[in-house]
């Protein structure tokens, strides 16, 4: 699945996303290296703030893995994390921003 997702960022928050999704991307180093050390902990805060933040800024798939790797550390699901990250991964070398007009009036 090497096919682009193409977001439309709404326009008062452009500036922000860049820096956001990076912040995504250290997290998929941060929840690995913490997977590695059974920090279940800092999995659950980690996908916490994915899922508050990601619908936030126009990425509802991150809110979504972000409330699925929190509950994996709750049960302290090792398989289900792993796979969780490596799509978090995936689906961030997918995105491709594309300026948008603004918020949704519809």
């Amino acid at each position: 699945m090497s096919d682009k997702i193409i977001v439309a960022v709404d326009a008062q928050i452009a500036a922000l996303v860049p820096r956001f999704l990076a912040h995504r991307a250290a997290d998929v180093d941060k929840i690995r290296a913490a997977l590695a050390g059974a920090d279940f902990e800092t999995i659950r805060v980690v996908g916490h703030g994915m899922k508050g933040a990601g619908g936030g800024y126009g990425f509802p798939e991150i809110s979504r893995l972000g409330a699925q790797m929190e509950e994996g550390a709750r049960r302290r699901d090792t398989t289900q994390i792993s796979a969780l990250v490596a799509d978090l991964e995936a689906y961030l070398m997918r995105i491709e921003l594309k300026p948008g007009d603004g918020p949704d009036k519809g």
